[in-house]
């Protein structure tokens, strides 16, 4: 209910509480999260994250929340699947953007999900609102990103999505 909250009142005022943050606290602390009573013990997890492009300027918890859904749908996405695999890495991207991945060796995407992926109240899940991805791209939208879907090197997705380095202070 927070989060929903928290994100209503940053769309209608415009504004939010961004801070320089350090991504891999930001990913060890989601992913700790969303790992958490999901029976995720037999899933291969892997954190790569690109030690040059660390601090981002963002609202912590709104990408936290982003994180958080993107690892929780990967674990789920990947129940049936023999192999389990969960990868989040980071690399540097285009005029001073950092990249963040998140990807898993689930079934994939079929063609009829993956074109309203992004819009609301559409879901492949039994139990699902069809909120989560939308949430996500209004956050990262938000935050001067963009978020989209490709298949994964595993199999299955991996999801793709840019936020704003931090600019580093200049010595004087």
């Amino acid at each position: 209910g927070q989060i929903v909250r928290r994100l209503r009142e940053f769309i209608s005022r415009g504004d939010s509480e961004k801070r320089v943050e350090r991504l891999r606290r930001l990913v060890t602390e989601a992913a700790a999260l969303a790992l958490t009573g999901t029976g995720s013990s037999g899933i291969d997890f892997n954190i790569r994250l690109d030690p040059d492009a660390d601090k981002v300027l963002v609202d912590r918890i709104q990408i936290q929340q982003v994180l958080l859904n993107l690892i929780r749908n990967g674990v789920e996405a990947m129940q049936r699947s023999p192999r389990q695999i969960l990868e989040v890495r980071s690399r540097a991207a285009a005029r001073g953007m950092v990249e963040v991945i998140v990807s898993d060796s689930g079934p994939g995407l079929s063609p009829d999900i993956a074109a309203v992926l992004f819009q609301p109240f559409n879901t492949s899940k039994e139990k699902g609102m069809g909120l989560g991805l939308s949430i996500s791209r209004t956050i990262v939208e938000a935050h001067g990103g963009r978020i989209w879907a490709e298949p994964s090197d595993f199999g299955g997705t991996a999801f793709h999505f840019t936020l704003s380095l931090a600019e580093e202070p200049q010595d004087v």
